[in-house]
């Protein structure tokens, strides 16, 4: 498995997780609880762009080396 599939898939998983606790959040019973899986929420979503942007610089890279950047 290559690293942009690696990358590509954690970046799904996280995305799952993002919107697990937010699904969760909305069926919490109190607010502190809700809060506390929006911030996971949130946290997740944190994750996701900074995997998206590890894909982005792999894929600069690539382009680097193989002479197709501007």
């Amino acid at each position: 498995m290559s690293l942009q599939n690696i990358l590509e898939l954690a970046i799904e998983d996280e995305i799952e997780a993002r919107d697990y606790y937010t699904v969760a959040a909305g069926h919490a019973g109190n607010t502190s609880t809700r809060q506390m899986l929006l911030g996971l929420a949130v946290m997740e979503q944190g994750h996701a762009e900074a995997l998206r942007k590890e894909l982005e610089d792999l894929h600069l890279q690539r382009d680097l080396e193989t002479g197709m950047a501007d």
